[in-house]
Order: C-alpha cells, then sequence, then structure tokens
C-alpha cells in the first residue's frame, strides 16, 4: 500500500491528498533534469539554466518555443505513466486510469503574471471521468515566495459550479474552449489552503476542486509538472463516450446533477 487508509478517506472528503516525499529518490526525476537541459540548450543556447532566468537570454520568443517542446518530453511521458504513479491513484479510487491529452510541463519564471490562473476547476476545460484527477508534482520548493497553488478544501463535492464566456469563440461541439475563453461565475470566499511542498513531493486532486495559481516573487524560475487521468471505470465516463476537452467542450457534457447557468461576460 502506497497511502493508509485515513489519507485515502481525507482524499475523498478534502478533494486533495498531498504526499511528501512520494517520488524522492526516483531515477525519473533526474533524466526529467537533464532532458529539460537538453532541451534548453538546444532552443535557448548553451547558456541555459534551470536555475537561472535571464530575460536578455530567454525572450518571449525562445520562452515560448521552450515551454512548447516541453510538452513532447520523453521522461515526462515515463512519468506520466509510471508505475508508481499510476497504483497510486488506483489506490485513490482511479480504477482504471487513462492518460488524457493533456500531460505537461510548466515554467513560472519569477515576477510573472501572464499565464497565472485564477480560481478554477480544471474539468471545465479538460471534461473526463466523474473522479478525474490532476496529479501536480513540484521540481523544486513551492511557497508563498516561490510560486505554488492554492485550493479550496471540500469544494469538488459542489460539482461543476457555474461559468462564463469570455471570449467570443463560437460554442461548437467539437470547439475546445480553453481558460482565456471561459472563467469561473461566481464569488470565492471559503478558506483557502497554500500548498507548501518540495522536489520529490506529489500533489493529487480531483479535477472539480477550486484552485489558482500564486506568483513567483522569488528569482528562481518555478518548475512543476501536471498530469491529468480520467477513469475508464467510470459509468457515466463511457456512456458519455469518454469526453476529453481536446475533442469536445463544456456545453455539449452535462455532468450528472449540473445544469448550465454560464453567461456571457
Amino acid at each position: 500500500m502506497l497511502i493508509t487508509k485515513e489519507e485515502s478517506h481525507r482524499f475523498v472528503e478534502d478533494g486533495f491528498i498531498h504526499l511528501k516525499n512520494f517520488l524522492q529518490g526516483e531515477p525519473i526525476l533526474g533524466d526529467i533534469f537533464n532532458e529539460i537541459t537538453q532541451i534548453g540548450r538546444h532552443v535557448i543556447g548553451p547558456e541555459f539554466s534551470l536555475k537561472v532566468f535571464d530575460r536578455n537570454i530567454i525572450t518571449k520568443e525562445k520562452q515560448s518555443l521552450l515551454y512548447d517542446r516541453l510538452h513532447y518530453m520523453l521522461s515526462l511521458s515515463r512519468l506520466s505513466s509510471s508505475n508508481k504513479i499510476m497504483d497510486l491513484l488506483v489506490e485513490l479510487g482511479v480504477e482504471l486510469p487513462a492518460l488524457m491529452g493533456c500531460c505537461n510541463m510548466r515554467f513560472d519564471p519569477p515576477n510573472n503574471t501572464e499565464h497565472l490562473f485564477d480560481w478554477h476547476q480544471d474539468t471545465l476545460y479538460l471534461l473526463g471521468s466523474l473522479n478525474a484527477v490532476t496529479v501536480w508534482i513540484p521540481f523544486g520548493k513551492v511557497d508563498k515566495e516561490h510560486g505554488s497553488i492554492e485550493v479550496i478544501p471540500a469544494s469538488h463535492k459542489d460539482g461543476v459550479l457555474p461559468f462564463k464566456i469570455i471570449s467570443n469563440k463560437p460554442i461548437m461541439d467539437d470547439v475546445q474552449f480553453l481558460q482565456r475563453d471561459i472563467a469561473l461565475d461566481m464569488p470565492v470566499s471559503q478558506s483557502a489552503t497554500l500548498i507548501e511542498a518540495e522536489l520529490g513531493d506529489v500533489i493529487v486532486f480531483n479535477q472539480m476542486l477550486l484552485h489558482r495559481s500564486v506568483k513567483n516573487v522569488s528569482q528562481l524560475p518555478r518548475w512543476s509538472a501536471q498530469l491529468r487521468v480520467s477513469d475508464l471505470m467510470d459509468p457515466w465516463f463511457i456512456k458519455n463516450k469518454c469526453p476529453t476537452g481536446d475533442k469536445k467542450n463544456i456545453f455539449y457534457c452535462d455532468y450528472p446533477g449540473f445544469q448550465h447557468k454560464s453567461s456571457k461576460l
């Protein structure tokens, strides 16, 4: 067993779990650092370093190119489908895990707000099974200074929350909606929990859990991986032809008990 019954119960109740040192000492961590360095030196130049961010070296154009390449890292694919991660998810109730097409490596430069996300639910954009999860893996210290995420414990129990359209994208069956297209349409007043973690820690949360980004105000870039996994044993998921956000959108995918209350901005 990778987790205790108490931890499993807490995950069900809180909608998230923080497992300290879960990947500590795993070779895959070193493989990821090595591959990022290799790609960075190819895209940015020989002066690239994971621990340094210099806008004179990493221009916005090169940063975008680097970020796009990180999604296709071989080591990220191996981490996404590793036995240890998959066994953990089975213990957390994802009976037959299936990777969603949106596992990625995130790169947050110091004092950058361009890609921060306000309160949201991943389900709104990614869809997936009723018990789909996001596995959030920091590759260094994450806290109020270095940036992290905040979560609202137990908010996943409210299901898909009201949202609003914030772009002019047409509502069509096969059109993908991203976080620049739709946003939460309700105030968030509940107490939030800031995730403070280290390299080797793993945080797993239900995709319906409310969470948001916390700005990195340190002098170091912040690296983290996000793995998204659905459950093929979820009867609702199979019945609805396994909807995922790259093939369908929330307007054509009614979750149980959810009535569309979307509004235009």
